[in-house]
């Protein structure tokens, strides 16, 4: 199930939002639940702690709070890299905003134009459960990487980290039986990646079914195949916490 979450300050329009997203889901039987529907963004972001999986956000971006839509979404970036975000909003001369701050908006709404605003939500939620199935499908967890002329296939389950590379602009990509070099950034791996990938360093994603253990002094985790991947200090606690939760729904 995908999870929805909504942020805007003016109430009417935060109930307005609820009813159309939760009428489309009972019509359309689509496959999410709203779980956090709030005025305040630090909110959504105390809510957005608890969870460990991508959500679809419906965000405005003039929120009256110490933080405005834009800074809210590059919060959730940091704590949901795969989420799915949406600006409604009437100030049009903003969108270019999400591109420069780097969100990766799937989309920017105007109220400026009520009678299509369902529809254009509709067509958001359908396409980040859309995304969000063909994460979770069994089928597509292979990820593809180019190397030269090659395509190259590798089933998830046989990657141990992926690393930036001494090389600029590439990354370093390990198994138990070879490694591989090619050009692209950790952002785009980790957004094709499934829920056993932690981002433990700014440099590294490294696959929680491979750790052996956690050195907090030596800032490192050491992998079952002796390889070690680095760990920030900041990312120390939220690797242990999401271990634990990520063998406990394992189980």
């Amino acid at each position: 199930m995908l999870s929805v979450y909504l942020c805007e300050d003016n109430q009417s329009q935060l109930a307005y939002l609820e009813k159309v997203i939760n009428n489309f889901i009972l019509i359309e039987e689509l496959d999410m639940q709203i779980v956090c529907s709030c005025t305040a963004p630090d909110k959504l972001l105390d809510y957005l702690q608890e969870t460990q999986r991508p959500g679809l956000y419906f965000l405005d971006i003039e929120l009256n709070d110490h933080i405005d839509g834009f800074q809210l979404a590059e919060q959730i970036r940091q704590a949901d890299p795969r989420g799915y975000i949406v600006f409604i909003t009437t100030h049009s001369e903003l969108s270019y905003l999400s591109f420069e701050k780097h969100v990766e908006a799937m989309d920017f709404i105007l109220k400026d134009y009520p009678k299509q605003l369902p529809l254009r939500i509709l067509e958001c939620m359908k396409k980040a459960l859309e995304l969000y199935s063909s994460i979770k499908n069994d089928v597509h967890k292979t990820l593809s990487i180019k190397i030269g002329s090659r395509n190259i296939y590798l089933p998830i389950d046989d990657i141990y980290c992926i690393k930036s590379s001494d090389n600029i602009h590439k990354l370093t990509l390990l198994t138990n039986y070879a490694v591989y070099e090619f050009y692209d950034t950790l952002q785009n791996i980790q957004a094709r990646l499934d829920f056993s990938f932690f981002q433990s360093h700014k440099s590294c994603l490294v696959n929680l079914n491979y750790i052996k253990e956690i050195d907090k002094s030596m800032h490192h985790i050491q992998l079952k195949n002796g390889q070690t991947c680095p760990l920030s200090v900041r990312n120390y606690m939220k690797l242990k916490q999401y271990l634990q939760k990520y063998h406990t729904n394992s189980l």
